[in-house]
């Protein structure tokens, strides 16, 4: 019974890191392109994991920058997270995978439920955007 109990305590202590270190937040600052108003537009997302979330900045070519945050970060396991987005133009949900050591991502955003785009994204080493409050759609 006691090796039993010293192999599941060995066992646990082995997979808690590996555990761990998949439910980490993502962190940092990535330059890419998001679906907007139909077409890819620049981008640039920060995360912030003491915030589960952080916020982008979009350049769309038809509505101009604007930027939005995002939030209720929710890991999901094997480098895939979910979060809540928002902006002027509205909510909904982006869920990011990210690639092994986190250098880059691709997610699909949803509006209303419905898939909106896509959201394409790599690491932008020694670059911090700060995020700031930004004006939120009403949801009325």
């Amino acid at each position: 019974m006691r090796r039993i109990a010293l192999l599941v305590v060995l066992l646990l202590g082995f997979a808690a890191p590996a555990l761990a270190q998949d439910q980490a937040s993502p962190s940092g600052t990535y330059r890419g392109q998001v679906t907007s108003g139909g077409t890819l537009a620049p981008s640039v997302l920060t995360f912030l994991p003491e915030r589960r979330g952080g916020c982008y900045h979009i350049v769309d070519a038809t509505a101009g920058p604007y930027d939005g945050q995002l939030s209720d970060g929710v890991a999901l396991g094997g480098g895939l997270y979910r979060f809540t987005w928002s902006d002027k133009f509205g909510v909904g949900s982006v869920t990011f995978a990210f690639l092994a050591g986190g250098s880059g991502f691709s997610g699909k955003w949803y509006f209303a439920d419905r898939f909106a785009g896509v959201w394409l994204g790599k690491r932008a080493e020694g670059e911090a955007m700060a995020c700031k409050p930004v004006p939120v759609a009403s949801l009325n």
